[in-house]
């Protein structure tokens, strides 16, 4: 549920990016989404589809970027992703997690002149 809030909190951004330019519709909004950050792809998508009716932003299209999670390994000082485990690949010491995969931003807005 704590979707909808983020998708809201989206639409408003990117509400708010547009203000003051000139354009005929927007087409798409990418939105770059960690592994890590708790948000699911398909709620985030349903969400948006509803929320965008009647603003400047019905019918573009929610591209998600995924990013992966990224450990990070003392011992070899390597950043690595995660596979089955926290596992370094290199050296099988156990990795620790990153701000990598947490991530959750726009990336970009795209419109019709």
């Amino acid at each position: 549920m704590h979707e909808y809030f983020v998708t809201q909190q989206l639409v408003k951004i990117a509400e708010d990016e547009l203000k003051g330019v000139s354009f005929k519709r927007v087409t798409e909004v990418k939105v770059v989404v960690g592994e890590l950050s708790g948000i699911i792809d398909e709620s985030l998508k349903f969400y948006f589809d509803i929320l965008t009716k009647g603003t400047i932003l019905e019918g573009a299209q929610l591209k998600i970027i995924p990013k992966k999670a990224l450990l990070y390994c003392q011992k070899c000082s390597e950043y690595f992703e995660r596979t089955k485990d926290f596992t370094c690949p290199k050296c099988l010491s156990l990795g620790k997690l990153t701000e990598h995969g947490k991530e959750f931003y726009i990336e970009s807005i795209e419109v019709d002149d």
